[in-house]
């Protein structure tokens, strides 16, 4: 089949080379309509359940929301775990489904089930944006040149910047964190109150009373008619002061007698910092899932553009500080390097061995196209183009096959001299046609070899399924290219033939290399022998002391921290620690900005305390570093700091994709978390306590800590219904002023043109200065009166919980620790057994280990049987090509020592086993055997000529030499630049590049020095011999 193809190539050249140049076309158009980004979204389908409940301690809301809510998702189908974060006022409920849902589809389920959800009076629930939390592309503050305050820009927050930015075609969200909050206040006088003898409750009837608009249909006036409308909103806070509330003698009682009222201030529920700005204003946008990050970045580009040039008032600017384009500009500006120079050392290469530039550089033309095939196919397939993908392609494997081909072309003309076209024609087909059938089973090895690392699952699989597929089509695109352009072009490239050309360091290399094995044939049971002896030693020194990790650290440019102070502090004093931490962090000159973040975002979708900060910095460009060489060295340095000011407080330093893709897939974005499940908080915390002092014990934990923070003191009044019966208080008064007058409910809507803000009612901040002064709070009675709020209620200060996390539906608490000078899976086994050794369960308690280490765990378990499997798949392949099960052992020779070289190599550079290294290997051992292939194929092919044995590998492995050589050397070198790149999105390529060069150099050792060994050992001698190589080669082609 393949042979009558490459002979329909060489009759139509013309149109073969037109279709080749339109599929070329086809990939660069599909380069411009693909999304592309740095890396992969490898976060979970997730959909959230975001639920407010104003003024509510985290216990009431879980019992009346967060309950209630998970009860009616727990049918929701295909959802892997059901988690939930409550805190004071607000619920998170979270659903993690199965791989493959479609977003909308598992949308339309929860919101179905919601509506099931019995919630209270107050109590507001909707879905959380359609975002990943890979989606957080975008970062600026909302900045003046101080003639506006915060009130200000969180109003042009409010009003101006965020409706524009919600106009950028894919953005999900855009959430504010920072600034002061508009609101109009009714700030009650309790003297007043009780001088004229109203509740709270009648004020708050009157001001709801009073705002509103009504309708008067349609009144006709001669031939016209006129609307009829009613204006009683309140437009203005004097339109609130004249608000009748009583007549007292004649004399009418407004609200402005009672009360003043005045614009303020919410109450924060987060403050945001940012280098020398103490009230800054922080935008934080989120894209929609699926959508392509470089449009939906352009297009917030434009939109600050906009806003610049005259959307906001003069004096007022917007300032990005975290742009996902850095990070795709910086791993571009990697992987452009990596192509490039991979590039030019295969052509470098090409010419050493060829002679000729212009066949060098139809080899290397391979490179190109095969990568535009590949983006078209993943265009038509709808695979996001992730620069990690192609950053990881070895040029020098897709060319390996158009080495081949060009190789044995340039071979067979030299030998004929100088022909007529017709006959030129000829001895390309013939050459071709030699090579074919090897060249293709050699590409359907290597794609077999990547298709088990299509069932890799979770966020390995996100990650490297793309690169998986990448190669798969660069493979099949560099195979058209040698089959059918290779021998075309060459033609017209060889049209006045070609002088063979040996260069002088293969011509020093060929006889030694022959006096060597010819040695080594003479000793071939004791070259085996020590062959297996060599593989097994190095593989017992080496391999006890590799370390595993999930994967490797994959660099995102910034810094993130988190840092949880004491339980109950106020998001005034986090402010002042985090304006502390940021003067720290900004003594060190390589450090570009700070942004701190305290408390939560306004949209609910961060549920974490006040007491809780997290911080942004961004490092200078690496040329203006003073001080240190590595990023982790700087992070050393920053914690360093933290930690000498803040020596009791937990820092956790990270990333800001891989935190929160981390957090939300498996609950932490620890390297390891223990988590603790079941009913009663106390006891929880008990066993949390003694786990954390066990994981703090193994060497290698770094920040231990529960990362629910503890018990905060709660003022809790509890009505007396007895003593409240007695003075005539209702218990619905009662919680009425508990709810608005000291908790700020809002009680309706104060409209300026277009923009609304809240109007709320509440006590001055005064009164409600400790519990002794809230219990001096007058509440009405039916007579008339008022009584002392502590005469009809309990008031008294207990622990209470700050944070609630549920999973599953049951309470748990997560010890998390990070994971420092040592490889993830030593550590975990030790932690292990040290808790199973010291800690006891309660029953009804279980424990889960959770993190980065849960990613691990699941990799092992896929890799132990995707390796053999893999391996399993090449040999069904070579024994179906060959029918011959020696021919198929004496091809499988060169993987054990590929996997040898590449374990050495991680060794030798100080790198851990992960899923990067075991994609590596599952390339090696594919591309280990071409050279054995090749080796083989010329033994046979001088068998079949009548020449004996001893002949045949004599003659047949020097006549593969050089293509050997092209080939490995082609490979090895094209992946050489991204092995040692240490920018930007190299992080990955890094491991699984230094696995694929050292294997492939050992394997091609073994294969020139050890498989001729091999074959004479193995290989039929005799009589009948040359009827079984016959046979294999007919079955092969």
């Amino acid at each position: 089949m393949v042979a009558t193809l490459v002979r329909a190539a060489l009759a139509h050249r013309v149109p073969v080379l037109a279709c080749l140049f339109f599929v070329a076309a086809a990939g660069a158009w599909a380069l411009g309509q693909q999304n592309v980004d740095a890396y992969p979204d490898i976060s979970a389908q997730m959909v959230e359940v975001v639920t407010t409940f104003p003024g509510r301690a985290p216990e009431e809301v879980e019992r009346q929301v967060t309950i209630p809510i998970e009860l009616a998702l727990r049918t929701v189908p295909k959802v892997e775990t059901l988690r939930s974060r409550t805190i004071f006022g607000l619920s998170v409920v979270s659903l993690i489904f199965e791989d493959g849902v479609d977003p909308w589809w598992a949308r339309q389920r929860v919101q179905e089930n919601l509506a099931g959800a019995e919630l209270p009076e107050g109590a507001t629930a909707e879905l959380g944006p359609l975002a990943t939390a890979y989606g957080e592309i975008f970062r600026y503050q909302l900045a003046s040149d101080g003639t506006r305050d915060a009130m200000e820009l969180r109003t042009l927050q409010d009003w101006v910047v965020i409706p524009r930015l919600l106009r950028v075609p894919g953005v999900a969200e855009v959430s504010n964190l920072g600034g002061d909050a508009k609101e109009i206040g009714v700030v009650f006088q309790p003297s007043q109150l009780q001088r004229f003898g109203l509740s709270v409750g009648d004020v708050i009837e009157a001001i709801q009373s009073n705002s509103g608009s009504a309708g008067g249909s349609v009144v006709n006036r001669g031939s016209f008619s006129f609307v009829v409308r009613g204006r009683g909103s309140i437009e203005s806070a004097a339109d609130l002061r004249e608000i009748f509330l009583k007549s007292v003698g004649g004399t009418p009682v407004l609200l402005r007698d009672v009360a003043t009222v005045e614009e303020t201030a919410k109450l924060a529920t987060g403050i945001f910092l940012k280098d020398d700005d103490d009230h800054a204003v922080e935008g934080i946008v989120l894209m929609r899932k699926g959508e392509n990050p470089t449009q939906v970045l352009e297009g917030l580009h434009e939109a600050v553009a906009e806003l610049g040039e005259g959307g906001l008032p003069e004096g007022v600017f917007l300032r990005p500080f975290y742009d996902r384009s850095e990070l795709v500009q910086g791993t571009v500006h990697t992987v452009t390097h990596i192509v490039v120079t991979g590039i030019t050392l295969v052509l470098l290469v090409l010419i050493f061995f060829l002679g000729r530039p212009s066949m060098a550089l139809l080899v290397a033309a391979t490179i190109p196209f095969a990568l535009l095939f590949a983006i078209g196919m993943m265009y038509l397939t709808n695979i996001p183009l992730g620069l990690l993908s192609i950053g990881a392609i070895d040029f020098g494997i897709i060319a390996d096959g158009a080495v081949i081909m060009a190789e044995n072309i340039a071979r067979r003309i030299g030998e004929a001299g100088r022909v007529p076209r017709r006959e030129l024609i000829r001895h390309v087909l013939d050459a071709a046609l030699e090579v074919e059938s090897p060249l293709f089973l050699s590409m359907l090895l290597i794609v077999a070899a990547y298709l088990p690392l299509l069932t890799l699952e979770k966020i390995e699989g996100l990650l490297f399924r793309p690169m998986a597929m990448t190669m798969i089509f660069a493979v099949a695109g560099g195979l058209l290219f040698s089959l059918f352009a290779v021998p075309v072009l060459s033609t017209w490239i060889l049209r006045n033939g070609y002088e063979e050309w040996e260069n002088p360091l293969l011509r020093w290399f060929r006889p030694r290399y022959a006096a060597w094995v010819e040695a080594l044939l003479r000793h071939r049971g004791k070259v085996a022998g020590l062959t297996v002896v060599a593989f097994a030693a190095s593989m017992a020194v080496v391999l006890p002391r590799l370390g595993t990790e999930f994967l490797p650290y994959m660099d995102e440019g910034v810094i993130w921290v988190r840092a949880n102070f004491p339980e109950g502090t106020s998001v005034e004093q986090s402010a002042a620690y985090g304006k502390r931490l940021r003067d720290l962090a900004r003594e060190l000159p390589e450090v570009d900005y700070v942004a701190v973040q305290v408390g939560r975002n306004d949209s609910g979708t961060d549920p974490f305390p006040p007491s809780r900060l997290e911080i942004l910095i961004g490092p200078k460009p690496r040329a203006a570093w003073e001080r240190f060489s590595t990023k982790h060295e700087l992070v050393a340095a920053i914690g360093e700091k933290f930690r000498t000011e803040f020596p009791t407080t937990k820092f956790n330093f990270t990333q800001p994709i891989i935190d929160s893709v981390t957090e939300d897939t498996n609950g932490t974005s620890a390297h390891l978390a223990l988590e603790i499940s079941g009913a009663d908080p106390a006891t929880l915390l008990s066993l949390a306590q003694r786990a954390t002092t066990v994981l703090a014990s193994v060497p290698g934990a770094s920040d231990v800590a529960i990362e629910q923070e503890g018990p905060q003191p709660q003022v809790v009044i509890s009505a007396d219904r007895a003593r409240a019966s007695r003075y005539g208080v209702k218990v619905a008064e009662l919680t009425r002023m508990i709810d608005v007058a000291i908790g700020g409910e809002p009680l309706g809507v104060l409209y300026e043109g277009d923009r609304r803000f809240d109007i709320t009612a509440r006590f001055d901040r005064s009164a409600l200065v400790s519990p002794e002064a809230i219990g001096q709070l007058p509440v009405h009675t039916e007579s008339g009166g008022t009584v002392p709020l502590a005469q009809v209620a309990t008031i008294e200060v207990v622990d209470g919980q700050t944070i609630v996390a549920r999973e599953n539906g049951q309470r748990r608490l997560t010890v998390r620790t990070d994971i420092v000078g040592r490889d993830q899976g030593s550590f975990v086994a030790e932690a292990k057994r040290r808790f199973e050794k010291e800690v006891e369960l309660p029953a009804g308690y279980r424990v889960a280990w959770l993190g980065m280490f849960e990613n691990l765990a699941r990799a092992q378990r896929h890799f132990l049987l995707l390796i053999p499997a893999t391996i399993g798949v090449i040999a069904l392949v070579l024994l179906a090509a060959f029918r011959s099960l020696k021919t198929t052992l004496i091809l499988l020779v060169p993987i054990p020592f590929a996997f040898a070289g590449g374990m050495i190599a991680l060794y030798l550079r100080g790198m851990n086993l992960n899923v990067s290294t075991g994609v590596g290997l599952a390339t090696v051992f594919a591309v280990s055997i071409m050279d054995g292939l090749l080796m083989v194929r010329g033994i046979d092919a001088w068998r079949l000529e009548g020449h004996s044995l001893d002949e045949a590998i004599v003659h047949g492995r020097m006549s593969r030499l050089r293509p050997i050589l092209m080939t490995s050397a082609v490979a090895v070198l094209g992946l050489l630049p991204a092995s040692l790149a240490t920018g930007l999105g190299s992080d990955v390529q890094r491991p699984l590049a230094t696995v694929i060069i050292w294997g492939l150099s050992s394997a091609t050792l073994l294969t020139l020095f050890v498989v001729p060994v091999v074959y004479r050992i193995l290989a039929p001698a005799g009589r009948g011999s040359e009827r079984t190589i016959a046979a294999g080669q007919e079955a092969f082609d």
